[in-house]
């Protein structure tokens, strides 16, 4: 019994010593939970939005370095961010989770560091556009080696690989918003269209592809995103900002988020959206004077 006991203590001690130093620190935008190196360096930062939806998350090297970065998530399905430490604070494995709400596409990955923060191994798992990750067609395309004796020479063609853009609009604020897409360069993945989302609502636009690059997506479609209220003589225009979320190695995510309006005035007659009933005109009064 008191063998069993020792043991117990001894397990537990272990696992306490794995846990490094914390504080929480409230800020104007968030929360920030930063973790020390038994020495007293930065070992993690996480911070999260006022509202637990958007997130952040670092790992460094005692010297400052870092050596992880990813964006998190709580809405239009997730993506999160956990961190295990080795006794002397350091980061041990970075374990990450992605998933849209709707979709066959989901990615985890897993990396490992050692107590120096020097990477040691990665894994990961998942299903994109294109089947399971990995595949066999996946692998990575290297230099011919030159023939052992001489031969003709042949041109060597390097098939391009496609990245993949999924664009989306996000609209976590409390009013209905009409959004109308008008793609630059129309194709089946990327028809456009018109749109009416209901607050908190989140909207695929589509997606596109432009070989080995990530191109910004102004310059590939328009979106005039704007307040949907009825009989609003001005239109409020979205104020917007551009998330990212990276899938895998060929594959992205673009989140176009509505972080509030802006009044804009319009021209006579062009005061009502597309769609939306035109309020009926006040009659005007007549007046009868008798003698």
């Amino acid at each position: 019994m008191r063998l069993l006991s020792t043991l117990l203590l001894l397990i537990l001690a272990s696992t306490l010593s794995a846990q490094p130093k914390e504080r929480t620190f409230k800020t104007d935008s968030g929360n920030v939970v930063v973790r020390y190196f038994a020495s007293g360096q930065v070992s993690t930062k996480e911070w999260r939005d006022k509202d637990e939806r958007w997130g952040r998350s670092w790992a460094y090297k005692k010297n400052g370095e870092m050596i992880f970065e990813g964006q998190t998530r709580r809405f239009a399905g997730h993506y999160s961010v956990y961190f295990s430490y080795h006794p002397n604070g350091a980061v041990s494995k970075v374990e990450t989770s992605d998933a849209p709400d709707a979709g066959i596409q989901w990615h985890r990955s897993t990396t490992t560091f050692d107590d120096q923060g020097n990477k040691t191994g990665f894994s990961e798992q998942g299903h994109d556009n294109y089947g399971l990750i990995p595949r066999p067609d996946m692998r990575i395309i290297t230099e011919p080696q030159p023939p052992p004796t001489p031969q003709p020479q042949q041109e060597v063609v390097v098939c391009q690989r496609m990245f993949v853009n999924e664009l989306f609009v996000v609209n976590p604020t409390n009013a209905a918003a009409r959004v109308v897409a008008t793609s630059k360069e129309p194709s089946p993945a990327m028809p456009g269209g018109t749109w009416t989302m209901a607050p908190g609502d989140t909207i695929r636009i589509g997606t596109y592809s432009k070989g080995e690059a990530w191109p910004d997506w102004k310059g590939l479609v328009d979106l005039n995103i704007v307040q949907v209220v009825l009989g609003d003589r001005n239109k409020a225009v979205a104020r917007i900002r551009t998330d990212e979320a990276k899938v895998s190695a060929e594959h992205r995510r673009l989140f176009v988020v509505i972080e509030g309006w802006a009044t804009m005035k319009t021209a006579p007659g062009e005061e009502h959206l597309p769609g939306l009933g035109v309020p009926e005109p006040k009659k005007k009064r007549r007046w009868l004077f008798f003698r």
